[in-house]
């Protein structure tokens, strides 16, 4: 018998192939993980350099965002919505799984109730 996280880890492979296929999805080359990792590594080495401030951090202002919004095609937009779509819809089923029920917690109603009873004097 297969243990359950190695199914599971098989399942969840298989289901991103099928979305890197779907969406005709290719692996980043070498080139673009070094530009992403080149900035990391040089935060991790000197991070006197995280408090000094960076010369790109002008492109997290909020006009940039808005800027960067605004001049999106339609094309951008629509992929941009699926894939929230699809973030959300997995954070709903992870939370629906881990609480084992489809709304709300598993609280206790009597301590609610004497918590309550006790701040009016």
């Amino acid at each position: 018998m297969i243990p359950p996280t190695i199914y599971y880890s098989k399942v969840g492979l298989e289901l991103s192939k099928l979305v890197f296929q779907g969406r005709k999805m290719t692996p980043p080359d070498i080139a673009a993980f070094q530009s992403y990792l080149n900035p990391i590594l040089h935060a991790v080495r000197n991070p006197s350099s995280l408090i000094s401030g960076t010369p790109s951090s002008s492109a997290f202002t909020p006009e940039a965002i808005l800027s960067r919004i605004r001049n999106m095609d339609r094309t951008q937009l629509v992929s941009a919505g699926v894939l929230t779509a699809e973030v959300l819809g997995f954070f709903t089923v992870g939370e629906m799984v881990g609480r084992l029920k489809l709304v709300g917690y598993n609280g206790d109603v009597h301590h609610h109730e004497t918590a309550t009873t006790h701040d009016g004097l």
